[in-house]
């Protein structure tokens, strides 16, 4: 009895304190996630909603860490914010798991990752750009002008993308290259899509 008090003790902490999921739990202890489901049940352990057992599961088994919004926003901030959502709406993509911003402007990049990082809470280690360069360009020049410009630093920039078979120069048309800003995160991604339909609406 003292046994099974302890491995239920053991469930409790598992799925309370540790946020591990029911599925996470039986595999781990070896159990039907039907036997975790009627502990907790059973011991009036209440559940998480399904926004909270995403975030736990990115947590614990990616070891992702969710954006967090920032609550209580400035004047300045509720600008950013409406900027922020404004660029995406006219350069993002739409679609897919990945908040993905491209354009050629440096103050408009270095005002979206703004957005990002002071308005969404994004998580800096998974917040990445891509180079979109042509032959003229001079690669390293142009990737530490953008670490300049977006503080993301040079091991956070995927391999330059290089576009061929284009006549003429393409200095003058796009200066600095274009970038891409990726962040990986759906529930983000739907977010700002739920902000732009507001807008529309």
């Amino acid at each position: 009895m003292q046994k099974e008090e302890k491995k239920y003790q053991l469930i409790s902490e598992m799925y309370q304190k540790d946020g591990f999921s029911m599925a996470q739990i039986a595999e781990r202890l070896r159990l039907s996630p039907s036997t975790i489901r009627y502990w907790l049940d059973k011991n009036k352990i209440k559940r998480r909603s399904r926004s909270e057992a995403i975030n736990n599961w990115y947590l614990t088994k990616f070891h992702k860490i969710p954006f967090q919004l920032k609550a209580g926003l400035s004047n300045d901030e509720k600008m950013l914010k409406t900027a922020g959502i404004m660029l995406y709406w006219g350069e993002g993509a739409k679609s897919g798991n990945v908040v993905k911003f491209t354009n050629s402007d440096p103050d408009m990049i270095s005002l979206f990752v703004k957005f990002l990082r002071n308005i969404c809470g994004v998580d800096e280690k998974r917040l990445k750009a891509l180079l979109h360069i042509y032959p003229d360009h001079n690669e390293k020049e142009l990737l530490v002008f953008w670490t300049e410009k977006t503080k993301i630093p040079k091991e956070r920039f995927y391999k330059s993308y290089l576009h061929l078979g284009k006549k003429g120069t393409y200095k003058q048309k796009s200066k600095f290259g274009t970038l891409t800003i990726n962040y990986p995160d759906k529930r983000l991604l739907k977010l700002i899509m739920d902000w732009i339909n507001d807008y529309r609406k």
